[in-house]
């Protein structure tokens, strides 16, 4: 197995600072044969678990890696889930479908900030 490491920063709320590491050899995620995904939400079976934040749906999101690439998918949240485009720090897009998310991007999960390193 390739191991595949991931720090995700909680950059608001009262866990901002906090780093969440995640990688396939400790058993985070779900590996396929060529992808390894990540889940996000309140449930306790989630990979990434944010419970402090009550805009946060069970299952929220997801974050996908396949060859080489990150990205970040809403799994029909309530509350929805955002990126900060890199041209305009001050306008978040909603996303409606699985998009690309770049090393360093801040995303939003509910009311709670995160940024992939």
């Amino acid at each position: 197995m390739i191991d595949i490491k991931v720090g995700i920063v909680i950059m608001s709320g009262v866990e901002d600072g906090t780093t969440i590491k995640c990688s396939t050899t400790k058993g985070d995620g779900t590996v396929s044969a060529n992808s390894w995904t990540l889940t996000i939400g309140r449930a306790e079976d989630c990979d990434l678990r944010l419970q402090t934040d009550t805009y946060i749906s069970r299952l929220h999101a997801k974050l996908h890696y396949v060859n080489g690439q990150w990205w970040l998918e809403d799994c029909e949240s309530r509350n929805g889930t955002f990126i900060t485009m890199t041209n305009d720090f001050f306008k978040d897009t909603r996303v409606r479908r699985m998009i690309p998310l770049e090393l360093g991007q801040l995303f939003r999960i509910g009311r709670t900030w995160l940024r992939l390193e």
